[in-house]
């Protein structure tokens, strides 16, 4: 790996802020901690798991003096060396119930040494010291997560207090993620709030009437195959307790079962049904035994009257459309407020942490500071921006946004021939109308000649539609040639999701022609700062260029690549994971191609990046001539910091090799065999970035003066030293107006004329020229993942997650039926910036 660039940078004035991290301080040697390993027997649930070792520790006081810290899983940690051994532990009172023994191994020693090494220059090798940082977050989480019922390894607990109910049996909680981090030279803990959508707790019953938007429990009796459909993907894996349960432990729902007092079992030789059985081992009739019930364990069949939904269970899957604009509302909190929620929370009056009165910090001598932890910063300059027929002109909004209201595109596209499509049936024809003249009025640099033609159809037979008004807008060229419709604006209902995806599923890949969705409830309005912003996406989408930032931004002959790989919600392991890649192909950073694949889900490493890599190359190739870049910058999106190192290096080798054996193409982007794109030792240089936006480190103003318009850091403050990684060149710039920015991390730089400054101004300026935004966004390529979705046909966006079939318990993938069914963008699209 290539020196790492100076860690400090000269541009920009400075800002003292404050960070949502905390001083953790080693007031002694903690001494060593023992690892014991081998939890034997194996508990899937981390919960039920600690429970049995806390109950070992309970029962066997002298032994674990001090006590043990426990991650849930199979690590142990402790300041005896005299456990191994087997322990029978009792989790029953009674005779013979029960009864589980714990094995414990030694694995290793952690010693201090481990500790220190984490914080020092260079940080620890590849592997080496892994288990020191697990210890440490064990330590700091054990005594909160104890305290608020949560899993002992969790990063976040939530808590009821401040909740808000939502719709499908749901509320939206508040909660608390907590992590240490070891940097240069110090630990801190990372304290955020987050928040989450949780299940309703109590009476199970009222839980699905909820979900069903029942009013009256009888309703339950009779459901809809659909709807008993619906309400058992809700419930599956919902932990609940059984009121005449001796035990009160929650179970989790495997199964739900119609007509739950019905349902015939054998019992005692004979067969019963369960009403009869409550009725006789209980005596407690059934109020509705007709309505369902839950499957829990093997077999066993519980009227969902007698369950109670357990307090606290995170709702894991996408949150619901319907729910977005609520949930947010719940969860957006102002910069001071945040931090003022995060202080109480760790040394206020909430006290939600118990870092000063946990025993297992204490135990490991740390003292974590009551303050949140200061440091200083710098703000880039924000760069200029050119429209056409204009100089370039100083954004000068703290916002980091401009006004387009009379600009005009850089480079304007051509549109000989458009069209309007209407699905909404509640569109007036007068507004349509309007929207039209005014969509025409801003398009005019793009050449249109005509009105287009705009018409009503029928939601239910979208490619059919399309096909249609795209037939009636197709007019003949000069030289008799048909020519098709440049754009088709798509006027949909206000929450259509599937319609959208045919829409562009049609446009992407049936027919190749761009299609500009406008949602009902926006384009109403017909305000100019809308409909201009709508003319920018639809310029960028034929090819044109809207603007470009002053200076430029990369040397001529440089090419930007931006990578991610999509996966599909929590818990799916049933849908593929979306590999994408975009790369720049002109010296303006302003025009992108985009390629997508599809591999295995939840695999972090691009499978078909030779493929991807190969085809923007080509294009970049054609667009110059047959030149291939003398210099690629990488931005790697969507990596994890437990991923990094692996996931980097890895992918730069392959990089490389791709870029060995690519071969020269002809004028027509056939490859040239036994010529290849760049000489033997002559390979472009490389620079390799990593970008999070998912990490919980935030910065705070000291004062509204120095705070943007919502109180935020202003646009293009970054930091990169004082809380840094200790092993890589990193950074964290907040690029846009918002709470959250990205870290940057840099894993191998080739390029000598790149040095700190200049990476992290590129990464600042490609946030300025997003086609489709008149403000910094807060990521400095494009992403494709998500709009790659819609290349599946439709059928396959409807299959229960749950259907697969399964080999010892694990669901078979079959990446071979899902690669056949995604279909590639057609190549004319591939070459315009289809997916704004």
């Amino acid at each position: 790996m290539a020196t790492a660039p100076a860690r400090k940078g000269t541009q920009g004035h400075r800002l003292q802020v404050k960070t949502n991290s905390f001083l953790i301080t080693l007031q002694s040697s903690p001494g060593a901690y023992i690892h014991y390993d081998d939890f034997n027997p194996t508990i899937d649930k981390s919960r039920r798991a600690f429970e049995i070792i806390d109950q070992l520790q309970i029962s066997e006081p002298r032994i674990f003096n001090p006590r043990a810290v426990f991650d849930g899983r199979r690590n142990l940690f402790a300041k005896s060396d005299t456990l191994n051994g087997e322990y029978e532990v009792h989790m029953s009172n009674r005779p013979g119930k029960g009864i589980f023994k714990v094995k414990l191994m030694r694995v290793s020693s952690i010693e201090p040494a481990n500790i220190q090494r984490l914080m020092a220059s260079g940080g620890a090798q590849q592997g080496e010291n892994t288990m020191a940082l697990n210890l440490l977050q064990i330590v700091v989480r054990q005594a909160t997560n104890m305290r608020h019922g949560f899993a002992p390894d969790a990063r976040a607990f939530f808590v009821q207090n401040g909740s808000r109910d939502m719709p499908m049996g749901l509320q939206a909680w508040h909660g608390y993620f907590q992590s240490v981090r070891p940097v240069l030279g110090k630990l801190l803990i990372n304290v955020d709030v987050v928040n989450s959508l949780v299940y309703r707790p109590g009476d199970l019953t009222a839980l699905a009437m909820a979900f069903l938007n029942r009013n009256n429990i009888r309703q339950l009796d009779q459901i809809s195959p659909q709807d008993f459909r619906r309400l058992k993907s809700h419930l599956k894996g919902v932990n609940v307790t059984v009121v005449t349960s001796r035990t009160g432990r929650g179970r989790p729902i495997k199964d739900l079962v119609l007509n739950a007092g019905g349902y015939e079992f054998e019992k005692d030789g004979a067969v019963t049904t369960v009403r009869a059985h409550y009725q006789q081992a209980h005596n407690r009739p059934l109020q509705h035994p007709r309505i369902f019930g839950v499957r829990i364990g093997r077999d066993a069949v519980i009227p969902a009257e007698l369950c109670r939904v357990l307090p606290g269970q995170l709702y894991r899957k996408k949150i619901p459309p319907e729910m977005g604009a609520d949930f947010l509302k719940f969860a957006t909190q102002k910069p001071d407020a945040r931090l003022k929620a995060i202080e109480d929370a760790v040394s206020g009056k909430d006290q939600l942490f118990d870092y000063q009165t946990s025993d297992f910090v204490r135990d490991a001598r740390m003292l974590v500071n009551a303050n949140a932890l200061a440091v200083s910063g710098r703000v880039l300059p924000v760069p200029r921006i050119q429209y056409g027929d204009s100089k370039f002109e100083q954004i000068r909004d703290k916002r980091g946004a401009w006004n387009i209201l009379n600009k005009k595109f850089l480079e304007p596209g051509v549109i000989p021939t458009w069209a309007i499509i209407v699905f909404d049936d509640n569109a007036p024809v007068d507004a349509v109308n309007s929207l039209a003249a005014m969509l025409r009025r801003n398009l005019e640099a793009l050449g249109i000649r005509d009105d287009p033609p705009r018409e009503k159809h029928n939601p239910y037979q979208a490619a059919q539609a399309l096909d249609t008004i795209a037939q009636r807008a197709t007019i003949a060229g000069d030289r008799g040639q048909q020519i098709s419709p440049a754009i088709i604006i798509v006027l949909l209902p206000a929450n259509a999701p599937e319609l959208r995806r045919a829409v562009k599923h049609w446009g992407d890949v049936t027919r190749g022609i761009p299609t500009q969705c406008l949602r009902s409830g926006k384009w109403q309005k017909l305000n100019d700062q809308y409909i201009n912003n709508i003319a920018l996406k639809i310029n960028a989408k034929l090819g044109g260029i809207n603007s470009k930032i002053d200076g430029g931004l990369i040397p001529q002959g440089c090419m930007v690549v931006g990578m991610d790989v999509g996966h599909p919600g929590p818990g799916v392991v049933t849908r593929p994971s979306v590999t994408s890649l975009v790369a720049s192909v002109n010296w303006d950073c302003t025009q992108y191609v985009a390629f997508s694949g599809v591999q295995q889900p939840r695999v972090e490493m691009i499978n078909n990046l030779e493929d991807m890599l190969t085809r923007a190359m080509t294009q970049f190739a054609l667009r110059w001539k047959g030149n291939y870049p003398g210099s690629i910058v990488f931005f790697r999106d969507g990596v994890s910091e437990g991923e990094f190192e692996k996931v980097s290096q890895n992918e730069v080798l392959n990089i490389k090799q791709i870029l060995r054996d690519m071969d020269q193409i002809n004028q027509n982007g056939q490859p040239i065999l036994g010529q290849k794109a760049y000489k033997s030792g002559a390979l472009p240089k490389i620079t390799f970035i990593v970008v999070g936006k998912r990490h919980h480190v935030r910065f705070f103003p000291r004062s509204k003066q120095e705070a943007d318009g919502s109180g935020n850091c202003p646009p293009g403050f970054i930091i990169d030293d004082e809380i840094t990684n200790a092993k890589y060149p990193d950074y964290y710039l907040q690029s846009h107006s918002g709470i959250q920015g990205s870290k940057y991390q840099v894993s191998l730089l080739c390029s000598r004329n790149h040095d700190a400054c200049s990476y992290q101004r590129l990464s600042f300026n490609l946030c300025h020229v997003y086609a489709s935004a008149t403000r910094s966004v807060s990521i400095p390529a494009p992403r494709v993942c998500a709009r790659a979705e819609n290349h599946f046909p439709e059928e396959m966006h409807f299959e229960e997650s749950d259907t697969a079939s399964t080999t010892s318990g694990r669901a078979e993938f079959d990446l071979a039926r899902w690669a056949d069914s995604f279909k590639l963008a057609r190549t004319n699209m591939t070459r315009q910036m289809y997916f704004l």
